[in-house]
């Protein structure tokens, strides 16, 4: 289980945020909105989908949603990565694809 982390609320508010409900058009594969709460609620390989509730409404943001896609490619050393993951390249493309920032090593791997 994901440990549990207590997220910069100002900071996420300050983001592009999207209606939690809606947010699955920002992910490759279209996830249903169970694997989303799912992922607010419990994390997937580590990482959390940082999520805020405001005015009886949860919300995530697209910065959000880039440092999970990042968080699930970072598998602990030593760790193969389970079977039904994306590849670093599908990760980054999908952040492209749907104007997300860029992935951490994006740049540095393009420059290569």
């Amino acid at each position: 289980m994901a440990s549990r982390t207590i997220f910069d609320i100002p900071a996420l508010l300050d983001e592009s945020l999207v209606l939690l409900t809606g947010a699955s058009e920002f992910f490759p594969g279209n996830p249903s909105p169970s694997a989303l709460q799912r992922w607010m609620r419990r994390g997937s390989r580590g990482a959390v989908l940082e999520t805020v509730f405001v005015c009886g409404k949860r919300y995530t943001s697209k910065e959000a949603i880039s440092r999970f896609l990042r968080g699930q490619l970072q598998v602990e050393a030593g760790k193969s990565a389970p079977t039904r993951t994306m590849s670093k390249k599908d990760v980054e493309a999908a952040a492209r694809k749907f104007g997300l920032p860029e992935p951490l090593g994006a740049r540095k791997h393009a420059e290569s």
